[in-house]
């Protein structure tokens, strides 16, 4: 009978036992010591309870395992309880495949511990990882290369802005010539020649400019 609650512990982590109680195994995971850099192993830890009552569920499975009827698998669980509670108040029950059961105050499980794992940091250089830019999955190599080609990109806009500005300047520059606007003469003095002489309009003296 021992095979099959074992089979039935471990399947559905728990087991009752009449006079001794219900064995509960509880998951723990994986822990981190960073002192050590090493790091636990997922293991179980197991927890008794007092309730010894044996469900109907288990009763079935056994009875199905052991092609036995209900009843007759009840007393042989009753007659399994009473020999280990005695066991176990005396020097321990070693479970094979589970643990030991000793009585400490209170029945307690001891499970098999796995050894733990070293833990060293690793760096990596250039390591590569699927990143969501978007709708669009890039890698951090790709990502990178985007970054680094933007400055390029806006100093190249810039460029293109200040090559129009300046055909613009000049072809407002042609504009304004081509409209007569702009005269190089307008510019300067309109005094007349120190040591010149006009005469009226229709005068024929002969006075030239001194």
């Amino acid at each position: 009978m021992f095979n099959q609650l074992t089979k039935y512990l471990l399947h559905y982590r728990r087991v009752s036992l009449p006079s001794v109680g219900t064995i509960q195994l509880v998951q723990v995971p994986a822990q981190l010591n960073v002192a050590d850099k090493t790091i636990q192993p997922p293991t179980f830890s197991a927890e008794l309870k007092d309730d010894a009552t044996v469900p109907d569920h288990q009763l079935a499975y056994l009875s199905a395992a052991l092609r036995q009827d209900k009843d007759s698998v009840r007393q042989s669980l009753n007659d399994l309880g009473a020999a280990l509670k005695e066991r176990i108040e005396d020097e321990g029950f070693l479970w094979n495949g589970i643990g030991t059961i000793r009585r400490s105050g209170k029945i307690e499980m001891e499970l098999p511990a796995l050894e733990p794992l070293p833990a060293e940091r690793v760096m990596r250089h250039d390591a590569e990882h699927m990143v969501l830019r978007g709708d669009q999955h890039m890698t951090s190599t790709e990502i990178a290369g985007l970054k680094e080609a933007t400055p390029g990109k806006r100093r190249s806009i810039f460029v293109i802005i200040g090559w129009i500005v300046l055909v613009l300047s000049l072809l407002f520059i042609i504009f304004i010539l081509y409209q007569g606007k702009f005269r190089i003469g307008a510019s300067g003095s309109k005094q007349a020649p120190v040591g010149s002489v006009y005469l009226p309009v229709g005068s024929k003296s002969g006075v030239k400019p001194l």
